[in-house]
């Protein structure tokens, strides 16, 4: 027969192997219900994210998409050079690179010039372009000069290139090994081995189908 001492005992041990089993079954539910979480990916969004990384920026640049720049000349009339895209330099806060440039200008008389190139400088102190890559001038439905650099002051209208030129017209060419246009756009010279076509006019009567 036990003695009650023995009784004591087991009783404490009864109630100590109860209490290791409710903590056993908790610590198995919450484990189940962390797995659910993380199955249904709450958890991970409960988990601070480590932080995307910077875009590269350069300190005190300017950029911009679509960028344009306008004034007027010193005809008092409008002009207009828009790009595909313009970045400060990083060494003179003055130039603007300009990717996929065009200017537009206009004469007193109303008369309206295009130039465009592949990529180009802008001083904004000295209002200076300069063209490099497929730089083509033109006047619609009268001329289109092309040509691989252009230095343009803006304000005066005035153009020089220093290499070939290639010059069409509706009566013929002109090839030349440099251009220069001055008094704010009323006078073009070329330079250097000219090389003029010009399309003789067709006779009366001489009809050809």
């Amino acid at each position: 027969m036990s003695s009650p001492t023995d009784t004591a005992r087991k009783a404490v041990r009864r109630a100590a192997l109860a209490r290791g089993l409710s903590w056993l079954a908790a610590a198995l539910g919450l484990g189940f219900v962390v797995m659910f979480l993380v199955q249904a990916g709450l958890f991970s969004a409960l988990v601070p994210q480590e932080p995307a990384p910077a875009p590269e920026v350069r300190p005190d640049q300017i950029s911009a998409v679509q960028s344009t720049v306008s004034g007027i000349d010193r005809e008092q009339q409008p002009y207009e050079v828009t790009a595909k895209r313009g970045w400060q330099d990083d060494k003179n806060p003055s130039l603007v690179h300009l990717e996929e440039p065009e200017g537009r200008f206009r004469r007193a008389a109303g008369t309206e010039y295009t130039i465009r190139a592949d990529t180009g400088l802008y001083d904004t102190g000295t209002r200076k372009l300069d063209l490099a890559g497929n730089v083509i001038l033109e006047r619609k439905d009268r001329f289109a000069a092309r040509m691989e650099r252009a230095n343009v002051v803006v304000e005066e209208k005035r153009l020089v290139s220093e290499g070939p030129v290639a010059v069409t017209f509706g009566s013929g060419t002109v090839d030349a090994n440099g251009m220069q246009i001055t008094d704010d756009g009323g006078r073009i010279l070329f330079l250097n081995g000219v090389k003029a076509r010009f399309d003789a006019p067709q006779a009366k009567g001489d009809a050809t189908p």
